[in-house]
This record gives C-alpha cells, structure tokens and sequence, in this order.
C-alpha cells in the first residue's frame, strides 16, 4: 500500500475505514469527529516514522476529512443558536 502505483488501493481504503463507521448520531461538538482525526493522525505519525510515507499521507487526508466534517458540524449547529 505505500507503493507509488497503489494510489488506488489506499484510496479505496480510506473509504472503507470512512464508510465502516455506518449510521450514527451527530454531536454538536463534533468531539468523535476530532477523536477520529487525533487517532488517524497519530496512526500517519506512526507510519510516517517507519518510512510508509505514501500511506501516511493518505492517513493524514483522513484525519483532515474528520478535523473538517467536524469543523462543518460545530457551524452547522451553531447556526441553529442564532
């Protein structure tokens, strides 16, 4: 997975590790969106140190996707305040 070429394996596999979290409730804090993004960073930390620089990178879009969607959900529900 940390081959160049395999740019398609580690995409199909960010949306299985996004999609494996199925149906749930959102929180208005976006807290489980921030504790998804902390864990996928630290994982990227972890590959990235043992030299599995592709597939960290590919890690640290995840946890940018998490860091974001909870960012969006944080102003969502701030917006339903006003």
């Amino acid at each position: 997975m940390n081959e160049r070429t395999a740019e398609n394996i580690r995409s199909g596999y960010s949306t299985r590790i996004y999609n494996s979290r199925g149906v749930h409730s959102i929180d208005p804090t976006g807290q489980p969106e921030r504790e998804l993004a902390e864990k996928y960073q630290a994982q990227a930390k972890a590959l990235e140190e043992n030299g599995f620089i592709n597939f960290a990178t590919e890690l640290k879009k995840m946890a940018n996707r998490y860091e974001n969607e909870a960012e969006r959900i944080i102003e969502e529900y701030s917006k339903g305040d006003e």
